[in-house]
């Protein structure tokens, strides 16, 4: 079984050395490739993953042609997953670090299911009090995958560290360039809907890095927030009346968390900022909903049929450093 990790990259040079040396030191000892996709890094990320080329097997794709915008990191994805070689595709980013037996456990776990998806864990890489203690947080041994999203409310798993077989790769296709932030959500929904489970393998561990800064966790919640509107276009709006309903409640009461949890908790500001970052995106996508009803958009019948999208997905440009 030849494998395929695909690493996205953006400026990640200060973390990326953390998560290359954790993938020196995995216990796999078959054939694989790292497939380092830049997209468009200004830092220097790509010469820093080239001087492991004597330790690691590693490839770098461009996914970005150096004009234009640049592509969200479900078209980095996208960009590895097609450059991949490997008879099962890895995920990992470089802001994270693998367990040494992250790979292993994968790829065990991958001769027999379709989709893997590993334990994350947050104690090792952050602050104690930004975590929720041991194996606890989402996708943690002791929580297993989440279902909270709707509309379909289907287990998902954070796409920063999955793993896939070929097969069920070119069943599903693509990452969904357009669902923005949400695509790991998307993804994961597309592999069930076409018949196949998402496997949980606490065995394999991923450490995650939780941004350390009110302002760097608010920008990424409220970036999530606004994607998961997207998910309801393509999989079944409810009235924007009850859209609008649940993310005022959540702002509500992520305000009152901002406020009060930093007077009786131990936890700082910057702890309690995500829940209100992420209620603020939700309330931020409302007309992007609200167009969506008024244009009576349907949802996508082949994509909860099970079928694979039609047509790219993202712009793919995939010239070889």
């Amino acid at each position: 079984m030849f494998v395929s990790v695909v690493l996205p990259c953006y400026n990640g040079a200060s973390t990326l050395g953390v998560m290359l040396d954790s993938l020196v030191a995995q216990t796999w000892d078959g054939d694989w490739e790292l497939v380092f996709v830049n997209n468009g890094s200004t830092d220097n990320s790509v010469e820093l993953a080239m001087s492991y080329a004597d330790r690691l097997p590693v490839r770098v794709v461009q996914a970005y042609i150096g004009h234009g915008p640049q592509g969200t990191v479900g078209h980095s994805y996208t960009v590895g997953f097609r450059a991949a070689k490997g008879d099962v595709i890895l995920v990992c980013e470089s802001d994270d670090e693998c367990d040494p037996d992250w790979m292993k456990y994968m790829i065990q776990a991958l001769e027999t299911c379709d989709f893997a998806v590993p334990a994350l864990e947050y104690e090792k890489l952050n602050p104690p009090t930004m975590t929720w203690g041991k194996d606890r947080g989402l996708q943690a041994r002791g929580e297993g995958l989440s279902s909270v999203v709707g509309p379909l409310h289907l287990p998902f798993a954070a796409c920063n560290a999955i793993g896939m077989t070929r097969a069920c790769y070119q069943r599903v296709g693509d990452p969904t360039d357009w669902i923005g932030t949400a695509w790991d959500v998307d993804y994961c929904w597309r592999v069930q809907l076409a018949g196949m489970k998402l496997t949980f393998v606490p065995e394999a561990m991923m450490h995650y890095r939780l941004r350390d800064t009110a302002a760097g966790r608010f920008r990424q919640a409220r970036a999530w927030g606004k994607g998961h509107v997207n998910l309801h276009i393509r999989y079944g709006m409810r009235p924007w009346w009850r859209y609008l309903t649940f993310s005022l409640y959540r702002l509500v009461r992520a305000g009152l968390q901002l406020v009060l949890g930093p007077v009786f908790t131990k936890r700082p500001y910057a702890y309690w900022v995500f829940d209100w970052g992420f209620a603020r995106g939700q309330l931020d996508s409302l007309p992007t909903l609200l167009k969506a009803q008024i244009k009576q958009v349907p949802p996508d019948h082949r994509i909860l049929a099970g079928e694979k999208p039609e047509g790219p997905q993202t712009y793919i440009a995939i010239p070889e450093a």
